[in-house]
């Protein structure tokens, strides 16, 4: 049993947790993967846009009307940012399920939540270490955006930083919802249905929507791609940004750190004032080969 002294709380660095979900990040297979198919998939839908664009220019030069409806965000960077989408939504909930759904498989949350850190903290790490496997991911688009300005294209700094935005916090939204399934799945390949039924969804409730749009057109809110449409026509909208951050809130709040994988009797995120008094755990934590933290049928601590 806990004595009943004071206890105070213990701070960690937030760097160290930082550097090991990063660094588990990095190590997995599925964002090299990703972004070895994302290089040729950005590479084909950038050339591709720049050719369609260079030839609607060219037709252009004998049509004024035809030129003042040209614009790079229509022409090159809505269709060189749609491979992104398309990996986005099929590839990155493999990335973000990877931060949390190993640890959950293996056991080790159960031991990361028995750190000094508060929740809010290690689901901070979480985000963050998912927001900088988008940001490796969104080279080859932001590369594609160079290459276009080398060429001598145009780009209008506002409307390129709007859509970029709306891709972020797409990705950010893919990433919340994949994290939430590895949450709550006992497995990765459970997480990674769970959360492809969400993003793949809601292509099918665009088609249902466009293909009737009287019966269906209000389930197009439902839609997580509604998200992009409005970025992508140049529109800042600050009730979307918003609403879309408030989902991601909701969705990393509902985590259910602590309560399914707490380890009973464990002191979590106290310590003892006096330093002969040692802070333990109920039972000696021995690891099997595989990985996993097990605990023994009777008797008090955990076995092999």
């Amino acid at each position: 049993m806990r004595s009943p002294e004071a206890a105070v709380p213990l701070g960690a660095p937030f760097g160290p947790l930082l550097a090991k979900e990063l660094r588990e990040m990095a190590s997995g297979r599925p964002l090299w993967i990703m972004l070895l198919i994302l290089c040729p998939l950005i590479g084909f839908s950038f050339f591709q846009a720049v050719s369609l664009y260079s030839n609607a220019s060219a037709t252009a030069l004998d049509a004024s009307g035809l030129a003042s409806a040209l614009s790079p965000l229509d022409g090159v960077l809505v269709p060189t940012f749609g491979g992104f989408y398309v990996a986005v939504t099929l590839l990155f909930p493999f990335v973000a399920i990877r931060v949390l759904g190993n640890e959950n498989e293996s056991g080790a949350l159960r031991l990361l939540i028995q750190l000094p850190y508060r929740t809010p903290t290690l689901i901070g790490a979480k985000l963050v270490a998912v927001f900088a496997a988008w940001l490796i991911a969104a080279v080859p688009a932001i590369s594609a955006l160079a290459i276009w300005e080398f060429m001598g294209g145009h780009l209008f700094v506002a409307e390129t930083l709007n859509l970029v935005l709306g891709h972020l916090l797409y990705g950010l939204l893919v990433g919340a919802i994949a994290l939430f399934a590895a949450a709550l799945a006992e497995s990765a390949a459970t997480a990674a249905i769970v959360t492809l039924g969400f993003t793949i969804g809601s292509w099918v409730i665009d088609f249902a929507a466009a293909s009737q749009p009287d019966l269906l057109g209000w389930s197009s809110w439902l839609s997580l791609t509604e998200t992009l449409h409005t970025f992508e026509l140049g529109l800042l909208s600050i009730s979307l940004v918003v609403g879309v951050l408030a989902a991601i809130l909701v969705l990393l709040r509902s985590l259910p750190f602590g309560s399914r994988w707490a380890l009973p009797c464990a002191p979590r995120l106290h310590v003892r004032s006096s330093a002969s008094r040692r802070p333990a755990l109920c039972w000696s934590l021995q690891p099997r080969s595989d990985g996993r933290w097990i605990r023994p049928r009777t008797g008090g601590t955990l076995s092999r």
